[in-house]
């Protein structure tokens, strides 16, 4: 029996014990409720393997993904008894299944048949608490993940009724090397019917048919594949294939076409079974972009909460290190000394520092701090201290810091507001005073300013010019790594933009060094709200562009469930936290469009402010800062530096997102081009149609670069009100 069948089977026989046990108590007894918390937990457990299962009884055996589950179990038997009692066919219970509806399911098998069926039919109102649960729709094997019956396209449901008819009673081998007949059978008929996207559907069908009968791994999927393809017919091969399969190769190409879902399926296998996943990804992937699109389905098929989150960091860390290889190289950024008294603010300290990358190193009194920054070896690149300190104070420390010359930039953190204006503290060289509690936002803010970051991709030393500033010759090897790069970059960002009726909407992307760390995306939400996003990573290559990769996942994983911007970076940061390289974090600007109201509703983690332009007031104004970058720190410390704004937009009005390069791109003399400028061309360009904007915005930040050389991504997202 397959990993999936059995911890189906297993589900299936712990429901039916929960059902005998709510007919013999009621739903609120202890063992009852714990029983439904167990079932739960297999539940999930089932669908992290495989989005949906599907489940029923044909000609009394269970049916489990429509294979019959001949192996004897009397709880198996008993509860088919029971779904036949209740005139159920089946069920197909889905990921994201909510407790509740599990405990609905159970409710409804453990009443008595007799209050359950009228006139054969089951009372409607017994089926209403149910979305992600469906009951009597087992014989349909092409229902999607967010569709019900009724959403059915004619073609699938054509399809649905073949499968189920032309396969009852096969399974395993028998069914897949029934698969051709059965397409060569139904292809004139498809022919007649005219459906649109026959081809596709008829593609997922087959999909579907080799899922179903075969096995779950890459070397179970490839042996199905050979057996299906073995005895289908040339003309049903070039109807599917576009040729006649000969050839290893050809039927490695077949399971590259496989969907993202199916895909993403194989992978989880692959990991569980403990085997090396590259050959699988080698296997699956036409390209490297299409890592984007498996990682999004990864995250889909996981749901980014915490109770599954072990399961795609673990994949998704693995495909990190199998792509990145050793470019996946972040250089640490020194070493700090934290002298601090209180734990709790050594564990913030600590915690943010790490995240960063940086050796850190506690003292727990002045003396100590003193002897360790006296000696070169052990002199850090930043103190961060509080001033009342053991033994010797930090005024103490910061004055014998100055006689002796030592420069080493110190954060102080103290309760002690009153030394912020005395002489030691005045007079040190290079310092940043902050009351406690500290805000961590302000706090890391001192260190980027203390210690910036360093080249996050190390290349190699042959690479280099004699200067270091030489253009480099790139090696095979780093060729082949920039060449995947780009390949994932140009997945990474939408192809076209939902609808927008009532607003324009342009966006402009043109990366440093051909790979950049900079991301936008345009998603739609729901009928009336639109998901506009940039953001930028502390990286570039392969690093910056594999953050990325989860950053776009997650984000896309979470954006249907909230419409408020400053809920979804709550959500996601978690996942980047989690999965994110050390020293690595992602600032981000969000906003959600309200396509009815005109309303813009804005939250910012650590990101340049969007700027709006108003035919009010002709000028541009700069939206609410604020928001640590994310992937450094979660929960309430990460959400407490978060904010909202809501902006009423009028006809005519403008809003602009953008990336730091395009204020801090330089000319041949080293100046910058500012934000000064940047909203004084937004001021002269705003009624200009979208495209021509961005156009001109852009030669604009480009004729003041002239021959100097590009330092960073120049990325721009424009949103204008047309009603």
């Amino acid at each position: 029996m397959e990993p999936f069948e059995k911890k189906s089977l297993d589900f299936l026989v712990e429901l039916t014990r929960i059902i005998r046990n709510m007919q013999m108590y009621n739903d609120q007894h202890p063992i009852v409720k714990a029983g439904v918390q167990n079932a739960y937990r297999l539940l999930n457990d089932v669908l992290r393997l495989q989005p949906t299962l599907t489940f029923g009884k044909g000609e009394g055996v269970l049916l489990i993904q429509n294979k019959q589950i001949t192996e004897k179990n009397a709880a198996a038997d008993r509860f088919v008894q029971m779904l036949t009692e209740r005139n159920i066919s089946g069920a197909v219970m889905k990921q994201g299944a909510p407790v509740s509806e599990l405990e609905a399911f159970i409710k409804l098998m453990s009443m008595k048949a007799d209050t359950v069926v009228v006139d054969g039919q089951i009372k409607p109102e017994l089926l209403k608490p149910f979305n992600k649960i469906a009951v009597n729709e087992v014989k349909y094997l092409m229902v999607g993940e967010d569709e019900d019956l009724e959403s059915l396209t004619e073609a699938r449901k054509f399809f649905n009724n073949i499968f189920s008819e032309e396969f009852k009673g096969l399974k395993g081998p028998e069914a897949l090397a029934k698969i051709g007949q059965i397409i060569q059978k139904v292809l004139p008929k498809l022919s007649d019917m005219n459906f649109d996207n026959s081809q596709e559907e008829l593609w997922e069908f087959f999909e579907k048919s080799v899922s179903s009968f075969g096995g779950s791994t890459i070397k179970d999927t490839r042996q199905s594949l050979l057996t299906s393809v073995k005895t289908m017919p040339p003309d049903v091969q070039k109807t599917l294939f576009g040729q006649v399969i000969r050839s290893p190769q050809q039927l490695e190409a077949v399971m590259k076409r496989f969907s993202d879902e199916r895909k993403a399926s194989i992978l989880v296998e692959e990991a569980n079974t403990g085997k090396e996943i590259s050959g699988a990804l080698e296997s699956l992937l036409k390209n490297k972009g299409d890592i984007v699109k498996l990682v999004e389905a990864l995250m889909k098929k996981f749901g980014g909460d915490d109770k599954n989150a072990g399961d795609f960091d673990r994949i998704f860390k693995m495909i990190q290190e199998i792509e990145a290889g050793d470019r996946l190289v972040v250089s640490k950024r020194g070493d700090v000394i934290i002298a601090e008294t209180d734990e709790e603010m050594i564990s913030q300290y600590k915690e943010v520092l790490l995240k960063l990358n940086f050796k850190v190193e506690i003292v727990s009194n002045g003396k100590e701090l003193l002897s360790k920054l006296r000696k070169e070896e052990t002199r850090p690149n930043l103190v961060v201290m509080d001033v009342k300190l053991p033994e010797m104070s930090g005024l103490e420390v910061l004055s014998a810091l100055d006689m002796e010359r030592i420069r080493i930039p110190v954060i102080i953190g103290t309760t002690m507001v009153s030394v912020q204006n005395s002489f030691e503290v005045q007079m040190y060289y290079k310092q940043k005073f902050f009351a406690k509690p500290v805000n961590i936002k302000d706090f890391l803010d001192a260190v980027e300013e203390f210690c910036p970051k360093p080249e996050e991709e190390k290349l190699p030393e042959e690479t280099k010019g004699k200067a270091g500033h030489a253009e480099p010759e790139l090696s095979e090897e780093m060729k082949a790594e920039l060449s995947k790069a780009k390949e994932i970059q140009r997945n990474l960002m939408p192809r076209q933009f939902p609808p927008t009726p009532g607003f324009e909407l342009y966006a402009f992307y043109k990366p440093y060094d051909q790979i950049g760390g900079d991301y936008y995306d345009v998603i739609p939400i729901d009928a009336d709200h639109v998901g506009i996003l940039i953001a930028d990573v502390s990286g570039h290559g392969i690093s910056g562009a594999m953050v990325m990769v989860m950053v776009r996942s997650a984000i896309r994983a979470w954006v249907n469930t909230t419409t408020s911007p400053k809920e979804l970076l709550m959500k996601v940061n978690p996942i980047i936290a989690r999965d994110i390289l050390p020293g690595l974090f992602v600032t981000m600007y969000y906003a959600v469009l309200n396509l009815q109201t005109r309303v813009l509703t804005c939250s910012c983690a650590g990101h340049n402010p969007a700027v709006l332009w108003t035919t009010k007031d002709r000028v541009s104004i700069f939206t609410q800062k604020g928001g640590m970058p994310m992937g450094i720190l979660a929960g309430p410390a990460f959400q407490a530096t978060l904010k909202e704004q809501v902006i009423q937009l009028d006809k005519g009005d403008r809003v602009v997102l953008y990336t730091d390069g395009m204020v801090e791109t330089m000319n041949p003399e080293g100046e910058e081009f500012s934000e000064e400028s940047f909203c004084k061309c937004i001021n002269e360009m705003s009624t200009q149609r979208s495209d021509i904007f961005v156009k001109n915005l852009v030669q604009a930040v480009t004729t003041f670069q002239s021959t100097a050389p590009q330092h960073d991504d120049l990325t721009l997202v424009t949103v204008r009100c047309m009603k």
